[in-house]
């Protein structure tokens, strides 16, 4: 089973270039390690969707086709759920409390995501050998040949 890293289209040439996936810190803890998320979710992830603001303060998130919209499009890049960490693993991985992990179980839930399904890795990836996706203009995911 893959799981899927879902970024925008703004950010596919960045990773192209590079070569790999990095993973970025949140701000939630400053002695954690950052992660490279993923979901289980075979179609979108919720907390994936830009962040709508307001006067500066977030207000919600973007759905997909909003974030497609806002964001030259949408990418995901597959990955053997194998090489990924989860849960309780995941957590210590990254050196993330208790108490913020569950802050971000929550927050997921309050964003209609589904945190059973997160998974990732504190390590960078190299996208060769990824599955790499684009969605297209009816949102349908659409298999690139190669990055």
């Amino acid at each position: 089973m893959l799981a899927w890293h879902y970024t925008t289209g703004r950010k596919l040439q960045h990773i192209t270039a590079s070569g790999m996936l990095i993973p970025g810190g949140m701000g939630t803890e400053p002695s954690g390690k950052p992660i490279l998320w993923f979901s289980r979710n075979q179609h979108w992830e919720q907390t994936a969707g830009k962040a709508c603001h307001d006067a500066g303060q977030p207000v919600r998130r973007l759905t997909l086709r909003e974030t497609w919209a806002e964001s030259d499009g949408l990418v995901r890049y597959g990955c053997d759920v194998k090489r990924l960490y989860a849960g309780e693993a995941l957590r210590q991985k990254a050196q993330m409390s208790h108490e913020v992990w569950a802050a971000l179980y929550a927050a997921g839930k309050l964003q209609q995501a589904y945190p059973a399904a997160w998974c990732g890795s504190v390590d960078s990836i190299p996208v060769d050998g990824l599955v790499v996706d684009v969605m297209s203009g009816s949102f349908k995911w659409e298999r690139l040949d190669a990055c």
